[in-house]
């Protein structure tokens, strides 16, 4: 086994018990101590928060890695149940990957969200009752679109599990029919294009491009409206406002620094082949090393930029803290006067 691939479990495991924390404390405060975000938008928070505690869990289950080849990268699964429940991993990695288009997504319907809020109240009421069910399934049909473009284009053929055939042996000792697999290749040999896995690529990078257009527009009308609609409301107001706005750029900065950024070259590189002869062997896997620590730390940035969360945490600790010092001095009185 590859010493990247290790070091990408090892924090991977360390996210997950990170994000189930931080992200459950952010539960916890959200519906219960938070008492200024309502409504639809706080359960959008919730669902946002939630998810990421299931994305991490399921990286455990799936153990996702790649391997980038030249002008083609494969992605597989390394868990050690492979070999038992091939199936079963073949779907875990692609319901990995349908996951990072869903956070992606969810992020994009909380800036339409905040913006109709700010700009048009009567549109926003619309993300409520059953406008909950539009948005959600607009979240999951996005991953879905992108998970089955991956399963059906990316399914390995003779030509794929040839061409990575070697480097996988020699670098994780496992044979290529062995793994649950997707392999890209978009280019054969001869230069023939692999028009199957040029469609993945394709529909892939339209639909992460699709939440940044979404976020991108309503994130600068947002923008706009904060620095010169909101002069007329109270001071309380306008800070809570900004708050929230700066909360969502963060969320959008985190997963594109996590997500976007490490994975973009993986995905685009194969498509330059024709003009630029790419020459390269390693594990690009290490990405998700980056990809397990976005939950947590998503999740932290959003409670130190919201006033309220942070008050509401220092009250936390302070009963937990407080309570735990009663106890002990409790007993440490009862135990002086019976001696």
């Amino acid at each position: 086994m590859h010493l990247s691939h290790e070091i990408s479990y090892q924090f991977s495991q360390f996210g997950f018990v990170s994000s189930l924390i931080c992200n459950s404390v952010f539960l916890y405060l959200t519906a219960f101590r938070i008492k200024k975000i309502t409504g639809t938008y706080k359960l959008m928070v919730l669902v946002f928060a939630s998810v990421g505690i299931v994305f991490s869990a399921w990286d455990l289950i799936a153990r996702p890695f790649a391997h980038s080849f030249n002008a083609g990268f494969v992605y597989f699964s390394l868990n050690s149940l492979i070999q038992e429940y091939p199936y079963f991993f073949q779907f875990a990695i692609l319901l990995y990957a349908s996951f990072y288009i869903v956070i992606l997504a969810i992020i994009a319907v909380q800036f339409a969200f905040r913006y109709s809020t700010l700009y048009k109240p009567n549109i926003a009421k619309n993300f409520g009752g059953y406008g909950v069910i539009v948005w959600m399934l607009y979240c999951i049909f996005c991953g879905l679109i992108y998970g089955a473009a991956l399963g059906h284009f990316g399914h390995p053929d003779d030509y794929s599990d040839d061409y990575m055939s070697e480097p996988v042996q020699k670098m994780y000792n496992y044979s290529i029919t062995s793994l649950p697999r997707f392999p890209i290749i978009p280019y054969a040999a001869d230069g023939s294009v692999r028009w199957n896995n040029i469609y993945f690529l394709i529909i892939g990078v339209f639909i992460i491009n699709i939440q940044y257009v979404i976020i991108l527009y309503f994130g600068v009308r947002m923008r706009t409206i904060l620095k010169n609609e909101l002069q007329q409301q109270s001071i309380v107001n306008q800070k809570l406002q900004k708050q929230f706005f700066k909360a969502l750029v963060v969320q959008t900065v985190v997963p594109t620094l996590f997500f976007v950024l490490p994975i973009a070259p993986i995905l685009i590189a194969p498509l330059f082949e024709p003009l630029i002869t790419i020459k390269m062997n390693l594990p690009s896997g290490w990405v998700y090393v980056i990809v397990s620590m976005f939950p947590p730390v998503d999740t932290i940035a959003f409670m130190i930029i919201v006033k309220e969360y942070r008050t509401a945490l220092k009250d936390l600790f302070n009963v937990i803290f407080w309570n735990k010092f009663n106890a002990v001095s409790d007993v440490s009185t009862r135990t002086s006067r019976t001696t």
